[in-house]
């Protein structure tokens, strides 16, 4: 792992929630914090090539000139001297949804615990199907317990299979993302909580399904693996997150609204009665 990028990730987090829970200087902060994370994103780009994962090579790569562009609607709010709430969920979205994962996936012994708790959940369900799997130990290669210092997979095998758990298949980039959306979201609590009680489950145990269905089309040489991993399994991930995503938009309103106003940024336009002076 490189310092530098890691110093770019997180003094991009700190300085976007430092503008979305604080008053101050709110904007520049949230300006800088979304330039940060844009060129964060674009040095994954080597290692995302380096593997072959052109999916996450195309997001890194775009991830760029999208943060510029929230950046740039950032200057737009200081220039107006408004705070449309549009923005505020932005920055507390993408502070919160990064802090979580990178706060767990940049420190092994929670990256390589959390995995092992799939992992052992994973080879349950196998067993179920008649196999006799079990995990072996957390593989943390040359990485210390607290911090990350390699881009190696911390990964825990299922004996047997010759198939390894690692992090993408805990399902933690979509919870993550689901707590940080719902969360900020301005909603009363209630909803929030019974919208995360719905979908931080499903995901965990729909990601566990769909562990157990890749290695079941592996192991009985129904299809590649590639193939099972990367397009029939990624599929049905997405299909049940738009399923989450329309049940959550019925229980709360409010976070359609905001993913329809980020879809329409372009066409924003200064509220009556503003001028454009810089506050």
């Amino acid at each position: 792992m490189n310092l530098v990028f890691d110093m770019i990730l997180w003094a991009g987090v700190l300085l976007l929630l430092m503008g979305y829970l604080r008053g101050y200087r709110k904007h520049t902060f949230r300006m800088l914090g979304f330039i940060l994370l844009g060129v964060f994103w674009i040095t994954m780009a080597p290692y995302y090539l380096s593997i072959g994962d052109y999916f996450n090579l195309g997001l890194v790569i775009g991830g760029l000139p999208l943060f510029i562009y929230f950046a740039y609607h950032e200057h737009l709010s200081k220039k107006w001297d408004e705070d449309p709430e549009v923005m505020i969920f932005l920055s507390g979205s993408v502070s919160i949804g990064t802090f979580i994962y990178f706060g767990v996936q940049r420190i092994p012994i929670l990256a390589g615990g959390l995995i092992k708790i799939v992992a052992e959940k994973t080879a349950w369900l196998t067993d179920l199907l008649g196999y006799g799997f079990y995990t072996g130990s957390i593989e943390f290669g040359s990485n210390p317990l607290w911090y990350r210092t390699s881009a190696e997979f911390i990964r825990v095998p299922i004996e047997g299979s010759n198939i390894y758990i690692i992090l993408a298949c805990t399902g933690l980039q979509a919870i993550a993302a689901a707590v940080a959306l719902i969360w900020c979201t301005k909603a009363d609590k209630d909803r929030k909580v019974k919208s995360l009680l719905i979908v931080a489950p499903v995901i965990y145990l729909a990601n566990l399904i769909r562990n157990v269905l890749v290695i079941y089309l592996t192991v009985e040489g129904i299809t590649s693996f590639d193939v099972a991993h990367n397009q029939i399994a990624k599929t049905l991930s997405v299909v049940v997150l738009i399923i989450l995503m329309m049940i959550v938009f019925e229980m709360m309103p409010e976070l359609h609204e905001n993913i329809m106003k980020l879809l329409t940024l372009h066409k924003r336009e200064p509220r009556s009665g503003k001028d454009d002076k810089i506050s």
